[in-house]
């Protein structure tokens, strides 16, 4: 088996490393120019099933995908690195960190609901919604040249929606919060949130250590638009240091 981790840049930067998680029918692909602009070295973790890793059979559960993770990562490691997880990658790193008993550096969720909040129907009509605009980016599939390709096309398709599957079966930790900071990021007009719905705040619970909570601009997954790379560094170096502030929550 191939292993899940993968290195996608390095730097001479002697700040925090960087590990990201890829959202419901992700491959590591999609990361390319995020991790070419970070200026920090960042590793990325490709799914079974997904991306380089086509043979392998897919995992049938987000408890799973944290199993494989763990077993892939040293505690030590873990806790100094900044996981971020969009999407599904969320709920991976936060299974992950029980499993290892050890808090990354800092936890940053993106575009991902609190899992207590979470509505298995309504996140699948909000997958089912999104997953136009989903498709329209590349990495979302390994299956290169796939919008020329109906077999691509559909194979793009399944790996998108049996990650939807584990994503509507999850039901959320089953132990204990972590210690680390933790941010919570959503695009203002993701269909996955309602109006005031405070499903990105609820991840306050989640953690023992500061709280970070932002909406910033833009859709599902909207902070992975092509060109936006500078400015989702900006913001994560922002929230690095409003995580130092002596306050335990900021709004």
């Amino acid at each position: 088996m191939t292993a899940p981790l993968v290195p996608l840049s390095t730097s001479d930067s002697r700040g925090p490393g960087y590990l990201l998680l890829p959202p419901a029918g992700g491959t590591l692909q999609a990361f390319g120019p995020l991790a070419a602009t970070a200026g920090a070295d960042v590793w990325g973790v490709e799914y079974p099933g997904h991306g380089e890793r086509p043979s392998e059979t897919p995992a049938s559960s987000v408890e799973e995908l944290a199993t494989l993770l763990a077993d892939a990562t040293s505690e030590d490691w873990f806790s100094r690195t900044v996981t971020i997880g969009f999407g599904m990658g969320a709920f991976v790193a936060l299974e992950t960190a029980q499993r290892l008993g050890v808090a990354p550096r800092a936890l940053i969720v993106v575009d991902a609901c609190a899992p207590q909040r979470r509505s298995p129907d309504k996140d699948a009509k909000a997958g089912a919604s999104a997953m136009g605009r989903v498709f329209g980016r590349t990495g979302l599939t390994p299956v290169a040249g796939y919008r020329d390709s109906p077999e691509g096309w559909e194979y793009a398709l399944d790996l998108l929606l049996g990650d939807l599957q584990l994503v509507n079966a999850y039901r959320g930790p089953v132990r204990t919060r972590l210690s680390c900071p933790l941010a919570a990021i959503r695009g203002t007009d993701d269909p996955a949130f309602a109006a005031g719905d405070d499903a990105t705040g609820g991840w306050r619970v989640w953690t023992s250590g500061p709280f970070v909570g932002r909406v910033v601009p833009g859709g599902h997954l909207g902070v992975l638009e092509s060109g936006r790379e500078a400015e989702f560094w900006a913001r994560i170096r922002r929230l690095e240091a409003a995580f130092l502030d002596v306050q335990p929550e900021v709004a």
